[in-house]
């Protein structure tokens, strides 16, 4: 394949010739025009010669000497007195031009030579001592413009990484040497090329019958193998992009095969094709990650509290406190959604600071209107094992004075799930300060019921996902049971997601303490929840 370089240097030597041709003319004219060839100006003719040397080499540069040495035999000494040049002379001055052109042609080829090498060696990875990226976009540019439709495919190499760091980092490379050997093998008319230690790109020709192969290499990888004595499993990633002849960089191009090789669980082996929708679900996420702390700063972020009714008091108890993103005219984003980008980028420390601290003195400004309730407050895992944010948050409650056995501290079941011996210290730690902790999701994660005996905890919130299930009886009845274990354990609980009569009715029968939903109230501003509670006990006085 000729590279776009290649193609300038080519055209390069056909602009030569007529370069070099106009060149040894002028000389001649020159050295005529100036009275011959014993004045000094006769030393221009290196000029086309050393410029034949760089372009063509030692051996046409020889030929170029030559000829421009005959030339000039021709041109008199005296231009002016009719005395011509001795015949040895010009023959002995082209003979030293033909060693000077052999000379300096030979000097340029070493130089272009080890041009070729320092090429190479940038175009190289060290390591797999396949092309790298740099070559990579070099040909994805010329097949661009040839117009070629191509199959462009990322090979993810999922454990390498681990395999050099705990096991042999020779295994590493003879590993890859066995992949990519066994590759080449499958595949007749293919280009290969190592993005990165961990990571190499296949380029096929429309119309190759690849699918077939490329999983028979993801099952054989996916299988420990023996290596030097080791069984080591390195399973396959494949992310396939079909290049169809759209306007595309080549990056791009590259990109929308890396894309589609994210798909799937992080570790395990698969093949998967590029999906537009997952590449904009993924700029989404960067957009997202680099807008938080803008948001953040400019106080986009903002809370609404869900009220929280005790049935069979008929009160207000609480209330659930919940983030918003006020993005403007830009695409609005869940807190589901943000909050797993913050997880992953780190900045939920600061989201959580923000959300704490306002709760805690929406509470405190609550009270001065004699709305007396408790606040629950969702934390992650990282969250309640960070011993400094713990003690902020400490030290935020007690400088308002609110009784800390108001502030629900929620925890997801499925981050229990995760780290469930360390939470569980932290759990019983923070219900001897006085805190109450709540499961939220209950239901949701694996083991539910198994757990509920061994997490410290003190208030279960059934999920919507089983209150929309109600009008199933067997759905019922797990609720009932539910319900009842955990009053068996002297815990109280909270059905989330209540929209219906019905289910009130139900849920009231099963002797559930609190319920929360939009048969009650939306999540609601802060001057919003006030004129709800101030309603709520009027129309309770009334009745």
């Amino acid at each position: 394949m000729i590279n776009k370089f290649d193609q300038v240097i080519l055209k390069e030597k056909r602009y030569g010739v007529v370069l070099v041709a106009i060149l040894i003319v002028l000389v001649l004219i020159i050295v005529y025009m100036t009275n011959g060839t014993k004045e000094s100006y006769l030393h221009l003719i290196y000029l086309p010669i050393i410029l034949a040397a760089h372009l063509w080499g030692a051996n046409k540069a020889l030929i170029v000497a030559a000829i421009s040495g005959v030339l000039l035999g021709f041109i008199p000494l005296d231009v002016a007195a009719g005395i011509k040049q001795n015949t040895m002379n010009w023959i002995h001055r082209t003979i030293l031009l033909m060693i000077i052109g052999y000379l300096t042609g030979r000097l340029f080829e070493k130089v272009h030579q080890l041009n070729i090498c320092l090429k190479d060696k940038e175009f190289v990875s060290e390591i797999t001592g396949l092309y790298n990226t740099k070559k990579l976009f070099y040909d994805l540019n010329d097949m661009l413009n040839c117009g070629d439709i191509f199959t462009i495919i990322s090979l993810k190499l999922i454990n390498i990484e681990g395999i050099g760091k705990y096991v042999d980092y020779n295994l590493v490379q003879k590993l890859i040497k066995q992949l990519i050997e066994d590759i080449k093998y499958e595949f007749d008319d293919i280009y290969m090329y190592s993005s990165s230690d961990d990571e190499l790109i296949l380029i096929l020709p429309d119309g190759c019958r690849y699918f077939d192969t490329i999983s028979s290499l993801v099952n054989n990888y996916s299988t420990a193998v023996n290596i030097d004595g080791f069984q080591v499993r390195m399973p396959l990633k494949v992310g396939i992009y079909n290049y169809a002849g759209r306007y595309e960089t080549p990056i791009e191009i590259y990109n929308k095969a890396r894309i589609a090789s994210e798909q799937g669980e992080a570790n395990e082996a698969g093949i998967y094709y590029y999906d537009i929708t997952i590449d904009k679900q993924r700029k989404e996420m960067f957009e997202i990650a680099g807008s938080l702390h803008n948001a953040l700063v400019n106080k986009e972020f903002y809370l609404v509290y869900q009220p929280k009714i005790n049935v069979i008091t008929n009160e207000i108890t609480g209330v659930e406190v919940l983030l918003r993103w006020d993005r403007g005219e830009r695409k609005p984003v869940g807190p589901g959604v943000f909050i797993d980008v913050a997880e992953k980028i780190g900045f939920i420390k600061e989201i959580s600071k923000y959300v704490i601290e306002n709760a805690i003195n929406q509470i405190k400004e609550w009270e001065k209107e004699n709305i007396i309730v408790s606040c629950a407050i969702n934390l992650t895992a990282h969250e309640l094992i960070d011993r400094k944010l713990m003690e902020w948050t400490h030290n935020i409650i007690d400088s308002t004075n609110i009784d800390r056995s108001r502030i629900e501290l929620e925890i997801t079941e499925r981050v229990i799930n995760k780290e469930s011996e360390k939470i569980n210290k932290r759990l019983e730690y923070l219900r001897k300060l006085g805190y109450k902790i709540s499961i939220d999701d209950f239901g949701t994660g694996y083991n539910s019921l198994m757990m509920i005996g061994t997490i410290p905890y003190d208030i279960l919130k059934i999920d919507k996902f089983f209150i929309d299930k109600m009008e199933h009886i067997e759905d019922r009845e797990l609720i009932r049971k539910v319900i009842d274990y955990s009053h068996v354990l002297n815990k109280k609980v909270v059905a989330e997601g209540v929209e219906t009569e019905e289910q009130v009715n139900y849920l009231k029968e099963f002797g559930c303490d609190e319920l929360q939903g939009y048969y009650f109230s939306k999540p609601l501003l802060p001057d919003e929840f006030v004129k709800f509670y101030k309603d709520f006990y009027k129309t309770k006085e009334q009745k």
